[in-house]
């Protein structure tokens, strides 16, 4: 999944820690990197990126919880994030 635009600052904060810019793995988000993981049993670049995947669903949630009237786009952004680490993680 390519890093979403968004516009409010604590979001972007959070997509920017979950995205890795001219990364040599996908699109360099960290559901990028727990798959090739996966494929791989490698870490990328010697850590793994379960335990961060799991955080940034935590975090992406929380700002889902505390932001009900944010744009509907930032919204969506946030919830496509979740969804995409939720399904790299195989919950």
């Amino acid at each position: 999944m390519a890093e979403p635009y968004v516009v409010d600052p604590n979001l972007k904060r959070l997509v920017n820690f979950n995205y890795r810019p001219n990364a040599s793995i996908g699109s360099g988000s960290t559901a990028a990197a727990i798959r090739h993981e996966l494929l791989t049993g490698e870490k990328v670049f010697a850590k793994s990126h379960f335990q961060k995947g799991k955080d940034i669903v935590t975090s992406l949630e929380k700002w889902l919880k505390n932001n009900p009237t944010a744009r509907s786009g930032d919204r969506a952004a946030a919830e496509n994030i979740i969804k995409d680490l939720h399904n790299a993680l195989g919950e």
